[in-house]
Formats: C-alpha cells, sequence, structure tokens
C-alpha cells in the first residue's frame, strides 16, 4: 500500500475508464440471464495479500463456495498480488480497459480507488449506510465513503493492539494488574522495563513498535489520537500538525533515540511482535495471537500477556483493514455485489482473519467461538468503538509514500516534529 495510483498516465487512465464504461450498459449482458441461478461469466477479482499457497487457495476457494450459492454457473477468476503491486495491477487492468469486477484492498484506498474510477458507488447498487451501521461498527462506515456515497464495505479489521508481559511487570516493580493509561507513564513504563547487559546492549526490549524502518506510521496514527488528534477531517483535511501530533512525535522520537527503550527499525528474523516472543516487555501486537503449544503457537507465554488501550486525551486503538468493493465497469454489477457479500459472511471473515492476523468486523462477531478462542482477538473485537485510522482522501496514497521517511527524521533527530508535520502538511494540501 505504498505507492500512488497516480503512477499511471492521466490520459491513459481516461481512455480507460471511458472504455470500459462504454461497454457497460447497466445490464449484466454477460450473463445471458437475469437470473442468479443460470447467470454465466466470469469474475475477475484482485486480492493483495493472500498467499498464492494451499492456505490461501483454499481460503478463496470458500469464499467462492459460498458466491456459488447464489450463482452456480459464473465462473471466478482471482488474481492474488502483494500490496505492492497493487497499483500496477490496477492500474494497468485500467489502461487496458479491463477492470477487474471486484477489488479488494486496504482502507486508505477507498477513496483514491473511488476517484480515480476503479471502483464504483455501492449506495448506487442499493447499498444503504444504515444497513452497513448495523452489520459492522459504525467507525468503519466513515473510511467506506468517498463524496458522502458508500464505494466499499468493510472485511475484516487489522488492528495493532497493546499489550504488556505481567511477569516483566512485576520483575520491575510496577504493578501488573494496572497498565500506563497516558504515554508518558508508557515512556516511563518502557524505561523501567529495558534490559542490558554489562556492556549496555539491550538484552530486553522495553517497548516494542513492531515497525521496521520507515514504517511507523500507524504508531504515529495511534498515538495522535491518544492524544486527542486524528490524521485528517471528514472531508479530507490534513488534521496531523498541531500539538497533539507534535506531542506524539516527540515521544516515539524519546523513546527510541533519548531513552533508547526501543530499538528503532528492529524485527526478529519471524517479524512477529517481540512483545509475544518475550524479546520485548511491552509493545504492539496483532489480534491474532497463536496460543496453541504446537507449531508457531507461543502456548503459556499467552497467560502472562495483558492487553490494553491509552487513555490519554482520549482512549483509542489502532485499525487498518481490508475491504471489498465493486470495480466501474464491470458488466456484472450484482454478482461481483454477491461476491462482496460472500467475503463479509461471518465465515469467510474468520478465515480472512487468519491470513490478515486480523479479526471479524461483524457487529455480532463477539459471540463466535473464534473470537472467543483468541485473548487478542477478544480484546480487539470489543474495542472496535474506539477505532483511529489511517486514510485520508483521494490523494492520501501518495501522501503516505512519504509519511514514513518523514517520521523517520524526527525519529533519528534529524530534524524536529514541528519542521517534519508542516513539511507534510504541505504535502497533504497539494
Amino acid at each position: 500500500m505504498q505507492r500512488g495510483l497516480k503512477a499511471a498516465t492521466t490520459a491513459a487512465l481516461t481512455v480507460a475508464i471511458l472504455s470500459i464504461a462504454a461497454c457497460s450498459s447497466g445490464n449484466e449482458t454477460g450473463q445471458g440471464s437475469d437470473d442468479p441461478a443460470t447467470a454465466t461469466g466470469t469474475l475477475r477479482v484482485v486480492v493483495p495479500n493472500f498467499p498464492a499457497n494451499n492456505e490461501g487457495q483454499a481460503v478463496f476457494q470458500g469464499i467462492v463456495d459460498i458466491f456459488h450459492q447464489t450463482y452456480p454457473q459464473m465462473k471466478v477468476e482471482p488474481d492474488f498480488v502483494p500490496y505492492d503491486n497493487l497499483n500496477e495491477k490496477i492500474s494497468t487492468s485500467l489502461a487496458a480497459g479491463k477492470n477487474y469486477d471486484v477489488v479488494s484492498a486496504g482502507v486508505g484506498w477507498v477513496q483514491p480507488l473511488a476517484d480515480l474510477g476503479a471502483i464504483q458507488s455501492l449506495t448506487k447498487l442499493g447499498v444503504r449506510t444504515e444497513d452497513l451501521e448495523k452489520s459492522v461498527y459504525p467507525a468503519f462506515v466513515a473510511p467506506m465513503k468517498y463524496q458522502d456515497e458508500l464505494y466499499a464495505v468493510p472485511i475484516v479489521a487489522n488492528p495493532r493492539v497493546l499489550a504488556y508481559s505481567k511477569s516483566a511487570f512485576a520483575e520491575a516493580g510496577l504493578d501488573p494488574a494496572t497498565p500506563p493509561q497516558t504515554l508518558a507513564e508508557l515512556r516511563e513504563a518502557a524505561r523501567k522495563l529495558t534490559k542490558r547487559d554489562a556492556k549496555g546492549q539491550i538484552t530486553r526490549t522495553g517497548f516494542d513498535f513492531w515497525a521496521p524502518a520507515s514504517n511507523y506510521r500507524q504508531q504515529f496514527v495511534a498515538f495522535l489520537g491518544a492524544k486527542g488528534g486524528q490524521m485528517f477531517t471528514a472531508d479530507g483535511q490534513p488534521a496531523f500538525n498541531g500539538d497533539s501530533g507534535v506531542e506524539a512525535l516527540q515521544l516515539i522520537h524519546d523513546m527510541v533515540s533519548v531513552d533508547k527503550s526501543s530499538r528503532y527499525g528492529y524485527q526478529n528474523s519471524a517479524k512477529t511482535s517481540l512483545v509475544t516472543t518475550g524479546e520485548a516487555a511491552m509493545g504492539f501486537t496483532s489480534p491474532y495471537v497463536d496460543c496453541s503449544a504446537d507449531g508457531e503457537g507461543i502456548g503459556e507465554k499467552c497467560k502472562d500477556l495483558v492487553y490494553f488501550n491509552l487513555k490519554d486525551a482520549e482512549e483509542v486503538m489502532y485499525v487498518g483493514g481490508r475491504v471489498a468493493a465493486v470495480g466501474e465497469g464491470t458488466e456484472y454489477p450484482e454478482a461481483a455485489l454477491a461476491f462482496t457479500k460472500a467475503m463479509q459472511d461471518q465465515k469467510s471473515q474468520e478465515t480472512i482473519s487468519k491470513l490478515d492476523v486480523g479479526v471479524p468486523i461483524s457487529s455480532n462477531a463477539g459471540d463466535s467461538a473464534f473470537v472467543k478462542s483468541n485473548p487478542a482477538g477478544s480484546f480487539a473485537w470489543k474495542n472496535l468503538d474506539k477505532a483511529v485510522f489511517e486514510y485520508g482522501g483521494a490523494t492520501f496514497l501518495d501522501f503516505r509514500a512519504k509519511f514514513g521517511p518523514s517520521l523517520d527524521e524526527v525519529i533519528l533527530g534529524r530534524k524536529s516534529p514541528q519542521d517534519a508535520l508542516k513539511e507534510l502538511d504541505a504535502v497533504a494540501r497539494r
């Protein structure tokens, strides 16, 4: 989800979109029937970050099986791509005049894709905002909109939850029953929790941001939200360049470069969160922590972890997620919409959550065995109403490509938070 879609030439995309629109009269002529039971044709579905292995194929086939309950004769052609290649795939398809029928992407992609003409209004296809608000957490509805119309539906949430080790807290003289509430308390706890050897080298990180170099964006959004700030206003205007943003970014710098309670950009070989492996006493992790004692599970370690939110000016939890949309110009709008609904099915949400290390988005998923079986997932689902997001208008993907590296300049002490955020604000307004 790094590079902006504007890389393809505007002229080529305009021609492509016009040609796609010309091929679609609103009737599903390619299906040969108005009856879903006899409709035929092939849906092209682009799905980022679905592994093209047996597990990924099985999850996708499960979605297809649900879709086939309504459209038994429609074929489905998946295109599994990394997020890094999603821009290119969509741009190439548009330029060739053969857009995807169904597009899966991340939360921050909705407005850019809608602005580009790659996905179409679901409102015009009969999807009502009030119905979506009843089926998912209402906080997830606004990111699905562009110009006051729905353009996508959320499928799975990808929170970054905070966790700490009770045993590490006790060892450091902290109360295992009392998590940090404010960002100042978080910093102080991280200092106390950091362990070093005789040479001063960290042997246990006090706080793990669970972020490689140039990818501290989500963590900044979480800290900004805790301070009462937001990335963008409802109409897409940048709002991060203020006291809340400065304080949040200054704190990340202080923890990494002053206190050195967190190692900049460090990840273990498996790229798992350090707090779940015991390499860190506290930090960000996913909402899907395998508590089994077999394979990659952490077994009894699960009982040592406590999940919490920061409760500074606001109580928040950073959340990303996967969405689904209907491609602009598709010959099969009703079938494409049915496929997005198949992705929304509770069983689909659970299997996708395992792949995405996420949590189901449905408002009734808390009663499921899947959510109840995982302490991290149960905590995350119960706190989805406290979600803060990373999205912001039609040009957000272009902005985000510059966002992470700019934060690094502050984290490493090369630039002040004020200067970096001022520059980013100017970029966001272009």
